[in-house]
């Protein structure tokens, strides 16, 4: 009785512990490195002497970039069960990665030769090394694949690790295809193959059929955070940028919010234009690590889009000291983030410098031409402005802004004619705007300057009669100067009723004018 109550607590116990190895494992592949380290470390606690709990710790460690817990944890589960080779292939792999390939290859025959060739898992583990890291042996990985599905044909990771290695073997998606789906096969709930097939699928820029997969995946485990990530990238390649983030933002709060993924968050919110978001995001991350200068670019072009030009050109500066060092490729955006940047705190000159840089690497970013005339005309150097604001109207597609500021640089250097045409190209593309029939009157005034011809009229009568009611206080100066060119015009042309009206409206807008006064007086 005795005997059979033990059996029973002891299978118990390897049912309990097996079941949460099983958990830890879940963890790892949905990313939640963290949950699953301290759920490793209870399985240490409890069965101190069991290989594989060190062994898949290490893995965890491996996956989250912790390169020398990985190492601590394969040597001390290799130390306390030398007899089990799984722990001697994790330390053949940080030796590999370490670019030690003789030392690493000792390591994994001696884990071989442990296991006398019968052993699927360190077969697999070891071809999974030969194939994931940057100096491979796909030779040997295929090698240990074959060797690895005679002794476990229907094990599903054994395929899914095959067609990784067919993948990496010049992209051969034929035969990748086929192991995964025979992966699928054997374990239709195998989130991996699913994955996998998505993500081959997507590879072969067949994004609605790779997203089918990615949803299959997250449907049959709604937790399963690799699903919400891929979607999350699929959606921004197709510049839906709100449905990206939000998945995106699903898949940190199921894996454990790693600073790769959030950093890709961050760019989605910027993306979608919750500029504060990114900003107060990317702020918590830098808390953390700084060394992403990624981020430092991210940062300008958000603290430029929220107004804050002193913040954004410090990040600015700071993301093109660091790109010198790092050689990180710069963008046309960061120069022209950083000329905006410029001119916004009052250093045109080198502004301009830095858009024009952007325009030598992209010559597409023609509205740079609009940036750099402004700039000009904020320096009254109009002859600049000129030539920039030509260039927009040649390269570019120019709006009523372009010929605004064209107009208005001609009219400063008098050249009225110009002017004139200009801003007559703001009433062709907007008849309704009144800012055209304005500054037309305006060149015309200068023109005619005798006023013998009235050929300003026409305009300022324009001009007025689209002002409305609401409108009237914000125009109030220009509103003055135009009836009283109409009241000088009555006068002049013995039109005593439209002299009057136009020198009242003056007086409505303005009652304290002394020349309206003067006018209507000169009527008694």
């Amino acid at each position: 009785m005795k005997k059979v109550i033990l059996a029973l607590a002891l299978l118990v116990a390897q049912v309990t512990i097996g079941q949460t190895l099983k958990d830890a494992l879940k963890l790892t592949d949905n990313e939640q490195f963290y949950a699953a380290t301290r759920m490793y470390k209870n399985l240490v606690q409890q069965q101190p002497t069991l290989g594989e709990n060190y062994f898949y710790m290490g893995e965890n460690y491996f996956k989250s970039e912790k390169l020398d817990s990985a190492q601590l944890a394969y040597k001390k589960g290799a130390e306390v069960n030398p007899a089990n080779p799984i722990n001697f292939v994790g330390l053949g792999k940080v030796l590999w990665y370490s670019g030690k390939y003789d030392e690493a290859k000792a390591t994994f025959t001696n884990a071989l030769t442990l296991s006398a060739n019968k052993n699927a898992l360190v077969q697999m583990k070891i071809a999974e090394c030969y194939t994931q890291a940057e100096k491979k042996d796909l030779m040997a990985a295929f090698s240990l694949l074959t060797s690895a599905a005679k002794l476990e044909p229907k094990n599903a990771e054994v395929y899914i690790l095959t067609g990784d290695a067919y993948l990496e073997n010049n992209n051969d998606g034929s035969n990748a295809i086929k192991n995964y789906e025979k992966a699928a096969e054997i374990d239709k709930s195998s989130l991996k193959a699913i994955l996998r097939i998505g993500q081959l699928y997507g590879r072969a820029r067949n994004y609605n059929l790779a997203l089918e997969y990615y949803k299959k995946a997250a449907l049959i485990d709604s937790s399963f955070a690799p699903a919400y990530r891929e979607q999350g990238e699929l959606y921004y390649m197709a510049k839906q940028y709100n449905v990206a983030k939000a998945k995106y933002k699903r898949f940190l709060e199921l894996s454990s919010n790693n600073l790769d993924a959030r950093t890709r968050y961050a760019s989605f919110l910027y993306l979608s234009k919750e500029y504060a978001n990114s900003i107060a995001e990317i702020n918590e991350i830098q808390k953390l690590d700084t060394s992403n200068n990624i981020l430092n670019r991210l940062l300008a072009f958000s603290y430029f889009e929220t107004g804050d030009f002193a913040n954004g050109l410090s990040k600015s500066n700071a993301f093109f000291k660091r790109a010198d060092v790092e050689k990180t490729k710069i963008l046309a955006q960061d120069y022209e983030y950083n000329g905006k940047l410029l001119i916004k705190t009052n250093n045109d000159s080198l502004g301009i410098e830095r858009l024009n840089k952007a325009l030598d690497l992209d010559t597409s970013k023609t509205d740079l031409y609009s940036e750099i005339a402004s700039s000009y005309m904020k320096q009254k150097k109009y002859a600049q402005a000129i030539s920039n604001y030509q260039k927009k109207l040649t390269m570019g597609k120019p709006n009523a802004n372009d010929y605004f500021g064209m107009g208005r640089a001609y009219y400063f250097t008098k050249d009225f004619v110009n002017a004139d045409s200009s801003f007559s190209q703001i009433i062709k593309s907007n008849p309704t705007l009144p800012l055209g029939y304005l500054w037309r009157a305006k060149s015309n005034t200068q023109l005619d300057a005798s006023n013998e011809k009235g050929l300003a009229k026409p305009h300022y009568e324009k001009f007025v009669s689209l002002i409305k009611t609401e409108e009237i206080e914000k125009n109030k100066k220009d509103l003055i100067e135009a009836y009283s060119y109409l009241g000088f015009q009555g006068m002049k042309q013995k039109d005593t009723v439209a002299a009057k009206q136009n020198w009242q409206k003056v007086l409505e807008i303005d009652p304290g004018n002394d020349k309206a006064k003067k006018a209507l007086d000169s009527f008694k």
